[in-house]
Order: C-alpha cells, then structure tokens, then sequence
C-alpha cells in the first residue's frame, strides 16, 4: 500500500477536501475554536485538551468515512460477481 501511496501525484488538501467538506468544515471550526481559545486567554493545558478532543473527533469522522466507502466498495464488488444475489432490505 505504501509503494502504491509514493506512486500517485501528490495532491493538494484543497483537492481532497472537495469530496470531503464536512472534514474541511471540522478543520475550520477546531482552527476557530484555537484563536477563540487564545483570544479568551485559555492556558495552553486548556487550549492543548480542547485541540486533542477535537482532533479525536475529526479521527472518528474520517474513520467512519473510511468504513462507509468500504462498504460501498465491498457492496458493488459483491453485486458484480454475484447480479443475481438477492438484496435484502426493509420494506417499507
């Protein structure tokens, strides 16, 4: 996977946030959250906790991103070997 990384042109952060803007618009707010912090006069053990919860949280959020489109990937994989694979879901 690696290898597969140092081959690919690198792209800008601008270029991947645009299938991302959630994850942009959480980078926005914690970069807000630090000049307010800062503004307000937070110590840097304060400013050093809110950083670390926020950044935490922008983590779960690209995880949980990682796992939807694997799923989708496992998902259409599955329906092109198997087109005749019933799909099970609620009815509503």
């Amino acid at each position: 996977m690696n290898d597969e990384l140092s081959k690919q042109k690198p792209r800008s952060l601008d270029e991947r946030f645009q299938t991302r803007p959630h994850v942009y618009g959480r980078l926005q707010r914690i970069a807000d959250m630090m000049d307010e912090a800062m503004a307000q006069g937070c110590t840097a053990d304060e400013t050093e906790a809110m950083a670390i919860e926020q950044i935490d949280k922008l983590g779960q959020e690209l995880m949980t991103d990682w796992a939807q489109e694997k799923h989708r990937q496992s998902v259409g994989q599955a329906r092109e070997k198997h087109p005749q694979a019933i799909k099970h879901s609620k009815k509503k």
